[in-house]
């Protein structure tokens, strides 16, 4: 997610506050040269990457595990994936053509070797019957707008017995841990609504900012 100093502004008064909110409105699904700036700030914000290391680790990956993630962005989180646990197979999405092309120059040999399939595509879209033992996102669920309906696909893609992970940083001028909790809090519910088992909340403080990650099992 952005760095914060691309989200401050005093407001439409402010000359660069055009360019700055069209940065931020990058990050839903990045596009064109504004998509570039926000997959580099993706990718090398130092809370962004320890974020998504941090969500991988609270999956506890066997060896040989399969995982998927919704909305891998410019490839962070594949990379903690591949480090985590021998012989893992990945299978990433992410809506933007662009976010796509930045995982795939990033681990060219992971594609080579199989172990990593990136699909320009949305959840719903995902070939039905393919199972995973993990799946997880990062800074991605806050834009969806049926949480229903995406966590019924979420359980129907996971094994018996397999993890979900989804992790939330607030960001912004105006952001707050009291939101982060309020969001993850709320989204524990929708999991246990979901009928996923073992829901827990996880928090885990990054830069200025906690993060916050809802983990559970089907």
């Amino acid at each position: 997610m952005p760095d914060d100093r691309a989200m401050q502004s005093t407001g439409p008064g402010d000359a660069g506050f055009d360019v700055r909110s069209r940065i931020v409105d990058q990050f839903r699904k990045p596009t064109g040269v504004l998509g570039t700036v926000a997959g580099w700030i993706m990718a090398n914000r130092s809370s962004n990457v320890a974020r998504n290391h941090w969500t991988v680790s609270l999956l506890s990956l066997p060896e040989g595990a399969e995982v998927l993630e919704i909305g891998c962005g410019p490839g962070i989180g594949i990379e903690a994936v591949l480090q985590a646990a021998r012989s893992t197979r990945i299978t990433a999405l992410d809506h933007s053509e662009q976010m796509i092309a930045m995982a795939a120059r990033r681990h060219a040999a992971a594609i080579e070797s199989g172990c990593l399939q990136l699909l320009k595509t949305e959840l719903q879209n995902l070939e039905k019957g393919h199972l995973f033992d993990a799946i997880f996102s990062c800074n991605v669920m806050q834009f969806v707008n049926d949480r229903p309906n995406a966590l019924a696909l979420v359980s129907e893609h996971l094994k018996v017995a397999g993890v979900f992970a989804t992790t939330y940083q607030p960001r912004g001028q105006c952001a707050t841990a009291e939101e982060g909790r309020r969001w993850i809090g709320q989204f524990a519910e929708d999991l246990c609504r979901a009928e996923f088992r073992d829901v827990d909340v996880y928090e885990k403080k990054f830069g200025k900012m906690p993060a916050f990650c809802a983990l559970a099992a089907r």
